[in-house]
């Protein structure tokens, strides 16, 4: 099931790629937003799992129109709390995602826009952060996002959730799960 979800992701990505390629419009956009961070643990010993908000800024291109292929670089803060062998843990995530999401303007009426994305996103921690006196958390994890956007004229509001495919930490069995808010200007 995960190797088929993975495949379809990047098969959307490279069609989104396609699409892009033939695509005469381009729309630059910045966005900044808040998160909230709900990482799954497969370890039973984890207790009192709570999210945190944090925050996220981002760029991104949108490339096409009514069906659009939208890269992005962001750089986010997340933040967990939980209880790990009677320790209380508050990590803290500096991360840079690269969301490469395939989109599709479910309604297209001149200034005012409604669209749903899907596509993969790549995420890179910035710092090194411990879960456990022997083990860290990844550098690299792999992500699904789905969203959907609004946009006003040239004013952006994105509301999305991306789950994690890859465990960022065999001890803990630890996934990311997030969603978020953006809001944002075009160009």
């Amino acid at each position: 099931m995960k190797t088929t979800l993975k495949t379809a992701l990047m098969g959307l990505t490279l069609l989104g790629l396609s699409t892009a390629a033939k695509a005469q419009e381009v729309t630059y956009g910045l966005q900044v937003g808040s998160n909230y961070n709900m990482t799954s643990f497969g370890n039973k010993s984890v207790k009192d799992n709570n999210g945190k908000v944090g925050v996220s800024v981002a760029g991104f291109a949108r490339i096409g129109n009514e069906l659009f292929f939208q890269p992005g670089l962001g750089v986010s803060l997340l933040r967990k709390e939980y209880t790990f062998d009677k320790n209380e843990k508050t990590p803290k995530f500096y991360q840079i995602n690269l969301p490469l999401q395939i989109g599709y303007k479910l309604i297209n009426d001149g200034d005012f826009n409604l669209r749903a994305m899907l596509g993969p996103q790549l995420n890179y921690d910035i710092k090194t952060v411990k879960s456990t006196a022997t083990t860290d958390y990844k550098k690299f994890s792999f992500d699904g996002r789905i969203g959907l956007g609004l946009e006003i004229s040239k004013l952006t509001l994105d509301a999305y959730y991306s789950h994690g495919f890859n465990s960022i930490d065999k001890t803990l069995d630890a996934k990311n799960r997030t969603v978020g808010i953006m809001v944002g200007y075009k160009f």
